[in-house]
């Protein structure tokens, strides 16, 4: 990833990917990693990360993999048509890993499989449909201003 790119994702946080709290650790053409420390404002009244929290991480790595751009101060966009979530393990704290990466590509449309490990443990897999906005289908993106 072009440093100027990592630098205006980093930069620009939207209100909600602070709630999350995340972090890009890898991010290559179809292919994206996040991660994020699970703390108490992620849990339920249960005691465990609550699910809500898991599908939007999934998501916004999805969402990642398929929108690289290697064109300094380009950006590409989508939004999710469909995601699909299977819960396997509940976490309590810890540092989780969301890896996805683009199954199938169109020219408007997507497809990713996603999944989070806290360790070695899988914690749930996502399946989703994404679609390309305001040139986001557009291998060098648009400019991000």
């Amino acid at each position: 990833m072009s440093e100027q790119n990592l630098k205006y994702e980093t930069e620009n946080r939207s209100g909600f990917r602070e709630v999350l709290g995340f972090e890009i650790a890898e991010w290559k053409p179809e292919y994206a990693v996040i991660t994020a420390n699970m703390e108490e404002r992620h849990l339920n009244r249960n005691g465990f990360v609550h699910g809500g929290v898991f599908v939007s991480l999934l998501d916004s790595a999805a969402g990642l993999c398929g929108t690289y751009c290697s064109v300094p101060g380009n950006v590409r966009r989508c939004i999710t048509i469909s995601l699909n979530t299977h819960f396997m393990n509940p976490v309590k704290s810890g540092t989780l890993r969301i890896e996805a990466r683009v199954v199938n590509r169109g020219r408007k449309i997507f497809f990713v499989e996603s999944k989070i490990l806290c360790d070695d443990l899988l914690i749930a897999t996502g399946q989703g449909t994404f679609r390309y906005v305001l040139g986001g289908e557009n291998e060098e993106g648009v400019p991000a201003d």
